[in-house]
């Protein structure tokens, strides 16, 4: 029975130790362990050089099948209401502001038969397109909205 109790102990101070140097690690270097992944998706770049970037192509079809939602006057940029709804059976989903510093504001991978409605705040830098795409059958289906930002938030 003791060396059972002896074992228990020398596990969980192996434990502690593992636990306290993982976090850190974590601590130390949280931009390569947390949000590196997907990094390259969120740089200053031009709008169609992020849609190469993100969609792997710029070549998308305009439709009405995807509606954007979006006040036509914004009076905070901190916090702009923005509803995407479709028709499209779509296999993601991305939102798009062409003048924000990181263009990419939302994605989302959809179950397979999804019809896409989505209702989210974003952040604008200015008065910018919003750019609504939808991924359906290995093609990109695209609407886009202007919305004027009347008060730049900090």
């Amino acid at each position: 029975l003791f060396l059972l109790l002896r074992y228990d102990t020398m596990k969980r101070r192996s434990f502690l130790a593992r636990s306290i140097a993982a976090a850190f690690f974590v601590l130390l270097r949280p931009s390569q362990v947390i949000a590196a992944w997907n990094a390259k998706h969120f740089q200053q770049i031009p709008i169609e050089k992020a849609f190469i970037e993100v969609l792997g192509t710029a070549d998308m079809v305009r439709t009405d099948r995807i509606v954007i939602t979006v006040p036509e006057v914004a009076s905070d940029s901190s916090a702009v209401p923005v509803a995407i709804d479709s028709d499209l059976k779509g296999e993601a989903i991305y939102l798009f502001v062409e003048k924000n510093i990181t263009p990419l504001a939302f994605s989302c991978y959809l179950h397979e038969g999804v019809l896409p409605a989505f209702s989210l705040n974003i952040k604008m830098k200015e008065s910018s397109l919003l750019y609504a795409v939808v991924k359906e059958s290995g093609k990109y289906y695209m609407a886009s909205v202007q919305v004027t930002v009347s008060a730049q938030a900090c």
